[in-house]
């Protein structure tokens, strides 16, 4: 019985390295995005008063874009996560720009709400960064390209597993301490989306001026972090981050 159970737990010590591999694969190919936070938001992070939401899903190429955009500017936001099967979602977004599209985001700040990645990047850019580099949009089909083929290599959290589509939101936002790059973070992000569940993300890139907050509240900085105030858990570890989800929200 004992090694029944000792061979199980090595089976599924490989299973989560092999995923973990994988993980890592997808980070590949989109080099350093949604890595490191820009010199100018280190000095100059930004932090508006009302936050950001985006409407998203995690195995989107444009919505990936945005993703590591917010990251290098040190911008948390709240997630209204959108993969195929969360409806009530998807027709609010229908119902305030006219089209079932992603990502699409909402700036309370400034009254702005728009589709369309590149322009959603060079808007950030402007309002809460140094600006766009001029060349930045001429390269944009080349950053599109690579992010569809990440999304292609791991196409997980695309779709609201069955049962969950119309599932009710906690009564508090899970928080994850995040930076958009890391593989570890990525599988914490696939099952949220898979769950239809919402979150605010707090990311800490290298050289984030949020690092010593995640150090202060967790003891290290390590991501991914997560924070449920609707159960009284904080933890690190993607593993068990999402065995934690499945265990608390992953019953219909």
């Amino acid at each position: 019985m004992m090694s029944l159970i000792g061979g199980m737990l090595r089976s599924m010590s490989e299973i989560s390295h092999l995923d973990d591999v994988h993980s890592w694969t997808t980070s590949t190919f989109r080099g350093l995005r949604g890595l490191i936070v820009k010199p100018h938001n280190q000095n100059f992070p930004p932090r508006p008063e009302e936050p950001l939401e985006l409407y998203e899903f995690e195995a989107c190429p444009f919505c990936r874009k945005v993703r590591e955009v917010m990251t290098e500017l040190d911008l948390s936001f709240v997630t209204r996560t959108c993969a195929r099967g969360a409806e009530s979602k998807r027709e609010v977004v229908e119902e305030k720009g006219g089209k079932r599209q992603f990502p699409y985001l909402i700036d309370p700040n400034n009254s702005v709400e728009m589709y369309e990645s590149e322009d959603i990047i060079t808007y950030l850019a402007e309002v809460y960064g140094p600006g766009r580099i001029p060349l930045g949009p001429t390269f944009s089909p080349i950053n599109t390209g690579l992010a569809a083929v990440a999304s292609a290599v791991r196409p997980r959290g695309r779709k609201v597993r069955e049962g969950f589509e119309t599932r009710e939101q906690p009564d508090e936002l899970l928080v994850l301490y995040n930076i958009e790059a890391s593989p570890y973070c990525r599988k914490v992000r696939e099952r949220l989306n898979e769950l239809n569940l919402d979150y605010r993300v707090e990311n800490v890139g290298k050289l984030s001026s949020r690092r010593p907050e995640l150090e202060e509240r967790g003891g290290e900085v390590m991501v991914p972090y997560l924070i449920d105030a609707n159960e009284g858990v904080e933890m690190y570890e993607s593993d068990e981050i999402v065995a934690y989800l499945e265990d608390t929200y992953g019953s219909a």
